[in-house]
């Protein structure tokens, strides 16, 4: 049985556009992030976790030293549905400056190996092979072919504020804070989103201290707090306004 059926994974990767291919096919779901991360392998996946929570249970995130440096990770979620929504919506997600491209992964992942009761080391055997063959179906087709180039990321319907992550002005049960001072914590901003009705938590990025996420119960909690303290506002008198929009959904 294929990954999107048991455990539907994604990657964050180099692969520019997200696939059109039936999900019934095993293929990649990649990211692409930046090649030179500011953060380092355990503070990437809290940023991830940090994103792609929003879009359902998070069974697994792999981004560790090899992926690191080729600009990719995976992410497992519990069912194929809050995946096949994860790749559709966080596909050009700005994150560290450049925008997170999306596929299904190519392969299982281990986790759904041993959930359907396979041998985890014919799995990594098979999946060796097949990489070695790719791998040398790919100079082939180097050697032969003319260099091309790099494909436009295609345009997105939202508003890039601040140019650091993208938001919509979609209503969102989270919001999305920028432009906040270099040293904010998150007790200041407990302090300020805490007293509005059905708040939930706020999530901060290690390495990004300018932006957050808040996320209140439902839709309706959210809209009440972002009305009522503005698309801008000042959380220090001495500091430059901050932004607040709705999380891109």
């Amino acid at each position: 049985m294929s990954v999107e059926t048991i455990l539907p994974q994604i990657g964050i990767g180099q692969n520019p556009t997200p696939t059109s291919a039936p999900i019934s096919q095993p293929l990649p779901f990649i990211p692409r992030m930046p090649t030179k991360l500011p953060l380092q392998p355990p503070y990437l996946k809290f940023a991830l976790e940090t994103i792609f929570k929003t879009y359902g249970e998070i069974l697994e995130i792999r981004a560790n030293s090899s992926l690191y440096r080729k600009g990719q990770a995976f992410v497992t979620f519990a069912n194929l549905e809050d995946a096949t929504k994860a790749l559709k919506e966080a596909h050009g997600f700005v994150l560290f400056g450049k925008p997170i491209m999306c596929q299904y992964a190519r392969f299982d992942s281990y986790l759904t190996v041993v959930s359907e009761g396979k041998s985890l080391d014919e799995y990594k055997t098979e999946f060796k092979k097949e990489k070695e063959k790719r791998d040398q179906e790919f100079k082939m087709l180097s050697a032969t072919r003319k260099p091309i180039s790099t494909p436009a990321v295609p345009s997105f319907s939202y508003v890039n504020v601040g140019g650091s992550v993208v938001a919509l002005n979609v209503p969102n049960k989270i919001l999305f804070l920028q432009q906040l001072p270099a040293d904010v914590t998150q007790k200041e901003l407990e302090n300020l989103f805490n007293p509005f009705s059905g708040f939930v938590e706020v999530r901060t990025i290690p390495g990004k201290h300018d932006i957050a996420f808040v996320e209140y119960e439902d839709e309706m909690f959210a809209t009440n707090a972002k009305n009522s303290i503005g698309a801008e506002f000042l959380l220090r008198p001495d500091q430059p306004k901050s932004s607040l929009s709705y999380a891109r959904r």
